[in-house]
């Protein structure tokens, strides 16, 4: 097999739900630089998706009981999961880029009856722990270029795009017990600004904006933001997703405006996509991963690159949005309505 290096990890990942407690963990043997030359069917993954690193890649193994072996792709930041790799390990071949890491026979707890067995002995052994919250969200497909997980911070998860308190911030109690959210009242004038240069530049080009959110109030006649970008106050020149009057979902370039069929449910988590296609000229809109309006002739956005701001756009004042807002991810690009309801089944 050549020259390897390998080092050991312990994972432990403790999740909670309600008062219970479920413990998983295993060690995994951690080989930098090689890759599984597949020679049978059963070697190929059965589960690949873009991760933001190689932790989230571990954890989605753990995650998966069938889960004997993951390769993160440093480069694309590509995890592949494989269920049976029993008798390849000898056969590998090298690649700077792949990071494989195989579970150790009868480490993982609780124990499963695992598809076929692999050992290495390994010349060295580095442990570490990692530790998690299974329900941390990694959307399916292409990776984001911002998001907020409003864990207690209003830190970017790629730490460039961090937010700034427009007033004092306020966590509760996420989507899952071990998960907090952003809660902002329309009473105490709440917001967040987005302040990370190089600001995005939205002209000429297509954007995705998804989140999870629970509003407090929808039907009181006003419009809620959840995210804008208003360089300007011209036709064209000022981005927003919202909730519009009286709770559908609506997209706006200032004049330019999509707005969605249902209105979006108070006091429960809702799972809100807008996605506008430069080339097509369409914006669509859609609720809990299905499609609830989506219109024809828009844009193109055409206002000045600026910040962002979460919750209410100051420049047209009074818009603010009331409840938790969580998981807020900005794409360069239009997202597929395949990745946006298997993003939404994730929880």
């Amino acid at each position: 097999m050549g020259y390897i290096r390998l080092c050991q990890i312990l994972m432990l990942l403790i999740i909670i739900q309600s008062s219970t407690e479920d413990i998983r963990s295993f060690i995994m043997l951690k080989i930098t630089g090689s890759k599984f030359n597949c020679t049978a069917t059963t070697c190929l993954p059965f589960i690949t998706s873009i991760v933001l690193n190689i932790r989230n890649c571990q954890i989605a193994c753990l995650a998966q009981t069938q889960c004997d072996a993951a390769s993160f792709h440093q480069s694309a930041s590509m995890c592949e999961l494989f269920a049976d790799v029993s008798n390849q390990t000898e056969n590998m071949l090298p690649n700077v880029d792949i990071i494989t890491m195989i579970v150790e026979s009868n480490t993982r707890i609780p124990q499963v009856s695992e598809p076929g067995t692999t050992t290495i002995q390994p010349s060295t052994a580095a442990m570490s722990t990692i530790s998690a919250c299974i329900n941390m969200t990694i959307p399916v497909g292409q990776a984001p270029s911002m998001g907020w997980d409003f864990e207690g911070n209003l830190n970017d998860r790629f730490l460039i795009y961090n937010g700034t308190n427009g007033n004092k911030s306020i966590y509760t109690l996420g989507r899952y017990s071990c998960r907090k959210c952003l809660n902002l009242s329309s009473s105490l004038n709440q917001s967040v600004y987005i302040y990370g240069t190089p600001y995005i530049d939205l002209r000429n080009i297509s954007f995705s904006v998804e989140t999870w959110i629970k509003p407090t109030i929808v039907t009181d006649g006003m419009e809620h933001v959840i995210l804008a970008q208003c360089g300007s106050l011209g036709s064209y020149q000022c981005m927003r997703v919202s909730i519009g009057s009286p709770g559908p979902m609506t997209f706006r370039f200032r004049s330019d405006t999509q707005t969605g069929l249902q209105n979006v449910s108070i006091n429960v988590w809702s799972h809100l996509a807008y996605v506008y296609n430069k080339t097509a000229g369409t914006m669509a809109l859609y609720l809990n991963g299905t499609l609830d309006k989506s219109g024809t002739g828009h844009g193109p956005y055409t206002g000045p690159p600026t910040f962002f701001q979460i919750g209410n756009i100051d420049s047209i004042g009074g818009l603010y949005y009331d409840g938790c807002i969580d998981d807020i991810f900005f794409y360069p690009f239009a997202r597929t309505a395949s990745d946006i309801a298997a993003t939404f089944a994730l929880g």
